[in-house]
């Protein structure tokens, strides 16, 4: 068993640089299971000539959540974009965001970081603590929160300007994880690691290689399209579902997914994922649809590892 749940405010109201990074260790004591942080972006436009609210401006705006364990283990490193779509998947339901306007006030942004999939989740894992954070095992974690610009949020800045500050709630379990070894009582048997590969120009380059590791299985796979990215910036641009038209992936011996239609992709992800409606540029590969975390793709054994896709609609970026 891994005990009560408790979930204390750990930061409160903390500004974060505009333009910059901001770097958080000293507020997370360590000791417990962490089943997820919940992060509350809060950002407070002052704008008097600035227009042309940016879509999705308020997680474009946040350009990268990175964690990281005083043991090298990282444990997040994604755009706020891709974090909240994650979590509108693994939850079946959209995290509460302000969307950005051209007029003064406060926009609030719940970017959840679940290391266990949610309970009651369309997601939800046989044994969730399987992934828990035992932060017994660490010294220490550091959050470190880069923030862009107001050319983010609108297309004529005119003389609006940003501040940002940051709110973090830890969901953990109330006192050590039980049991002495892994997969005993609550005891985790691995970590996840959210990540990303390079993006590429679908105009370009149409294959990804997917990273391979003694010591990592893949339990999902997200794949975002969009016309206008920036070149180099992971879930940029403007999503769009025309993007790619076939996608496969394999490896050295066999194909894991064989020229499946892209939207009907979506279609299964907005049914098995239990959403109102598809999330425009998104896609998910399950490869722990059983909900046990022994059946993620392990990739120590492949020499190739590749998404490929036949292109759909596509233009430069």
């Amino acid at each position: 068993m891994r005990g009560y749940t408790e979930r204390p405010n750990l930061i409160n109201a903390a500004a974060l640089v505009v333009g910059g990074q901001t770097t958080f260790k000293d507020q997370f004591p360590m000791g417990e299971g962490w089943f997820a942080l919940r992060l509350g972006i809060n950002i407070v436009l002052t704008n008097t000539t600035g227009t042309t609210p940016v879509t999705e401006g308020e997680l474009l705006l946040i350009k990268n959540v990175f964690l990281k364990t005083d043991r090298g283990e990282i444990l997040c490193n994604l755009p706020g974009r891709a974090l909240w779509k994650i979590a509108a998947m693994k939850n079946g339901a959209l995290p509460s965001k302000d969307a950005i306007s051209a007029t003064a006030g406060t926009f609030r942004v719940d970017l959840p970081i679940y290391f266990c999939d949610p309970e009651g989740g369309p997601m939800q894992m046989l044994r969730p603590e399987d992934t828990l954070v035992d932060t017994s095992r660490y010294n220490s974690v550091t959050l470190q929160i880069t923030i862009g610009t107001v050319a983010d949020l609108l297309g004529t800045v005119g003389d609006s300007a940003i501040t940002v500050n940051l709110d973090v709630e830890v969901e953990r379990t109330f006192g050590r994880v039980p049991g002495t070894k892994p997969g005993e009582g609550g005891k985790p048997i691995a970590f996840i690691n959210y990540d990303s590969e390079p993006p590429v120009d679908a105009n370009v380059q149409t294959s990804v290689n997917i990273e391979r590791s003694s010591d990592l299985s893949l339990k999902r796979l997200y794949i975002h399209t969009c016309s206008a990215g920036t070149a180099g910036v992971p879930w940029s641009g403007t999503n769009a579902n025309d993007r790619i038209a076939m996608l496969t992936i394999k490896d050295q011996g066999r194909f894991i997914e064989a020229t499946r239609i892209f939207r009907q992709i979506q279609n299964q992800n907005k049914v098995d994922c239990m959403l109102e409606t598809l999330l425009a540029g998104v896609a998910q590969i399950n490869f722990v649809a059983d909900k046990s975390v022994a059946s993620a793709l392990s990739t120590g054994d492949k020499s190739v590892l590749q998404a490929t896709w036949v292109n759909g609609t596509v233009a430069a970026n």
